[in-house]
């Protein structure tokens, strides 16, 4: 959620949202309201009327705005306990405060795709037993002191001190055991590893000191994990080593909410979170609007420990992205299982299908021009489900290469190596179980 002309923050969370956009592309006729057919909105300029007010608005810079803007919104918040809806009269007069940022926010919450946000000290005039469902009204104080009417059907605060209040919240940087912040150049590439790896609805966090390690288990038969070095973050601040659980599928809502329209656009990320039991804050800004989304955490549960040891690696082949995406694209769909072979003689690198469409082969050549390294010891054949294998492929549209290895006991790793804009390099890992006697795991 965005806010209007620089006046303050808006705050978004996920509930049922009766109104729709189409309530914009018309107008309410004046003393004929129960009329089907009504004249279309054009926008209003400064000198014209606020949805039949009788009065013209107060500027931005009067001492007046902030008294008129109060009473709209008691008015839209009292119109909406009553009637569980928006008025079109109160939608127009949101409208004309908030211009096209309220058609946004009207569409975000439509589409549901924002979790609850956080806000600095609020009181709540009245108890909520369902926040999903809430109506009550809320008391934001802002950086002068004054106090400002939110609601949280729409949860806009009007004013630049709420801005102001919020930054002054979390500058306070050594409240936090982890700080990080990131631009937009590596953002792109951050939000493409989540992505990645976004195949299960939660995810475990490691923050150290050499950056953060983000991990997916499916089943302890697969485990993918995201490493992001602190390198790539414009900030990275560090108390202590730090692990946490959350919704990756809210962390990855959340980073596409607001994305650049051209290259002049500005959107900086930054991640606060003060440890066990707290939410992890994440404040976006784009091009001086801020949006702060607060996400729960979780209890972390213990990840299976998948690693190579250099000892135990009996073959590894490092390829080009495009060979690997070649060979997937000839994979049957309808096959349950994909037979991985790897030997020092031919076939030296043999990938096998089984479906309605019959038995497939892809041979190919240790020597082929898109395969840079080729090491094998021993002939090793293993068969995996291809449910585990499709995600694993999730990367090949970010990354540079690709290496694949196996050991002993038929564990295989494919490790993915991603180059930023800037130079720096992110790994991804997937571990994937292989079948024993041919038993689904």
């Amino acid at each position: 959620m965005v806010p209007g002309n620089n006046f303050g923050h808006v705050i978004v969370r996920s509930t049922d949202f009766s109104c729709t956009r189409s309530r914009f592309d018309r107008n309410e006729s004046s003393g004929d309201s129960g009329t089907d057919s009504e004249p279309p909105f054009a926008p209003m300029n400064p000198d014209q009327q606020v949805a039949n007010t009788g009065s013209r608005p107060p500027t931005v810079y009067d001492q007046k705005y902030m008294d008129f803007v109060e009473n709209v919104l008691k008015e839209a918040a009292s119109d909406f306990e009553k009637e569980k809806k928006f008025s079109d009269q109160n939608l127009l007069k949101l409208y004309k405060i908030f211009d096209g940022t309220f058609e946004r926010a009207l569409d975000l919450y439509e589409k549901q795709r924002v979790t609850q946000i956080s806000t600095s000290d609020t009181i709540i005039t009245e108890p909520c037993k369902n926040a999903n469902t809430a109506s009550w009204l809320m008391q934001v104080k802002g950086h002068s002191g004054a106090l400002y009417t939110l609601f949280p059907e729409i949860n806009y605060c009007t004013c630049a001190a709420f801005r102001v209040q919020t930054n002054v919240m979390l500058s306070n940087v050594e409240d936090y055991a982890l700080v990080a912040k990131v631009g937009l150049s590596n953002l792109k590439i951050v939000t493409q590893l989540l992505k990645a790896i976004n195949f299960k609805e939660t995810a475990t966090c490691l923050g150290s000191e050499n950056g953060l390690k983000i991990t997916v288990e499916d089943a302890k038969c697969m485990q993918a994990s995201a490493y992001i070095p602190s390198t790539v973050f414009d900030e990275f601040e560090l108390k202590e080593d730090v692990t946490f659980s959350l919704s990756l599928n809210i962390l990855v809502e959340c980073l596409c909410m607001f994305w650049p329209t051209s290259q002049e656009d500005s959107v900086n990320v930054q991640i606060f979170y003060k440890g066990t039991g707290y939410p992890v804050s994440v404040i976006i800004e784009e091009d001086g609007v801020i949006t702060d989304c607060s996400l729960k955490t979780l209890e972390v549960d213990a990840l299976l420990d998948f690693h190579l040891e250099a000892e135990n690696v009996v073959n590894k082949v490092v390829l080009r992205t495009e060979l690997l995406k070649d060979v997937m694209a000839e994979l049957d769909p309808t096959s349950e299982l994909v037979e991985l072979r790897l030997s020092p003689e031919e076939p030296y690198f043999r990938i096998s299908t089984e479906g309605l469409g019959g038995i497939c082969h892809i041979d190919l050549p240790r020597d082929s021009d898109l395969i840079d390294t080729f090491q094998c010891t021993s002939t090793a054949t293993s068969n995996f489900k291809l449910a585990h294998i499709k995600p694993a492929m999730k990367a090949l549209s970010c990354a540079n290469k690709v290496s694949l290895r196996t050991n002993n006991a038929g564990l295989l790793c494919f490790q993915y190596m991603i180059k930023t804009e800037n130079g720096h390099t992110c790994y991804m890992e997937y571990y994937i179980s292989p079948l024993i006697d041919m038993d689904v795991c």
